[in-house]
């Protein structure tokens, strides 16, 4: 994948549009790679989350009111679930290999970028994917959006702040470290 962004980026174009800082740092290799498997990792999401509601169905599993909000807790709050779990390990995955390019294989290194990536991707579903998403489908569904218009538009608006918040709990917590500590515990610089 990196051969393929150096041979695109080596082209003359691209190579007078990185001459300025910020294009340079916009079209990094981390950013876009990043985004192409955000984007990949939200179709994993939305793939999962389809099919999941197309099995499950609609239909409230739990009703409860909090400060006189009622809320639902519906089968497609559990398609999110599932949709989540789904994503969360392809997003791993190719944030490891391909977009931070973590080459440890040293246990001690892979339990805490595990440890610190599944949190945060925790933190994320918890208050965008799950509270996030249950609120805002309750605010369209109450001002009048139909029951497919409220799911989707609360899906799509969750996905958009989910990929800028993993992406900034990557960058300064998860990937801080701007060296790479190979498998035997030693250390290589990391590529700018």
């Amino acid at each position: 994948m990196k051969k393929l962004y150096d041979k695109i980026m080596n082209t003359a174009l691209l190579k007078k549009i990185t001459a300025v800082p910020f294009f340079a740092k916009v079209l990094s290799y981390e950013i876009l790679s990043y985004l192409f498997f955000g984007v990949m990792t939200t179709v994993v999401n939305f793939v999962v989350f389809y099919l999941s509601d197309k099995v499950l169905g609609n239909g409230s599993i739990v009703d409860f009111s909090v400060f006189g909000c009622l809320f639902h807790v519906t089968f497609e709050d559990v398609s999110t679930v599932i949709a989540w779990i789904f994503a969360v390990v392809f997003a791993y995955v190719t944030n490891k290999l391909w977009v931070f390019e973590s080459k440890s294989r040293k246990p001690s290194v892979v339990i805490r970028e595990l440890l610190s990536f599944f949190g945060a991707r925790i933190v994320s579903f918890v208050v965008f994917e799950s509270l996030g998403f249950m609120l805002l489908r309750n605010i369209l569904l109450t001002c009048g959006a139909s029951e497919n218009a409220g799911k989707w538009t609360a899906k799509i608006a969750m996905a958009v702040l989910v990929v800028i918040f993993n992406y900034v709990m990557s960058k300064l917590v998860i990937f801080k470290n701007k060296r790479k500590e190979t498998g035997d515990g030693n250390h290589e610089s990391e590529r700018n």
